[in-house]
């Protein structure tokens, strides 16, 4: 279900209001136990560092945001690291409301990306995946 959300969201993401882009990623994370349902196989971000915004999408977003990509924060910017955050507003397998907090932290020199979701509330849990970027 998020897979095929997410072709859209490339899609998307490509006739976005973020003229000049200088970088374009595409994320893969192998699934993983970590990752707790919440952390997908395939992530776009995209930073335009001259206007200093950035887009992301996954299928979790694709889903939970009316089929758009959505900003994120630019938390950290430096030769090594690219760290942009985001919030997701999702109803869990529950019913439980929670604003899942997003961070992906891009590792430039490797190409590897981390990205962790912690959800709000107060909930001691926390999600983690690991994978490999490539520029498109």
């Amino acid at each position: 279900m998020f897979r095929s959300r997410l072709l859209t969201a490339a899609s998307a993401l490509f006739l976005s209001a973020l003229p000049a882009l200088s970088l374009t990623l595409e994320c893969k994370v192998p699934q993983s136990n970590a990752g707790g349902g919440y952390i997908t196989e395939l992530y776009i971000l995209q930073y335009d560092e001259a206007a200093g915004q950035a887009i992301v999408s996954d299928g979790l977003i694709m889903y939970y945001n009316d089929e758009q990509p959505m900003k994120a924060k630019v938390s950290e910017d430096t030769a090594k690291k690219l760290v942009l955050t985001w919030n997701v507003q999702m109803t869990n397998s529950t019913g439980q409301m929670t604003k899942m907090q997003f961070r992906a932290s891009y590792f430039k020199a490797d190409k590897t990306v981390t990205i962790r979701a912690v959800p709000g509330g107060g909930y001691a849990n926390d999600f983690e995946g690991r994978g490999k970027c490539k520029s498109i």
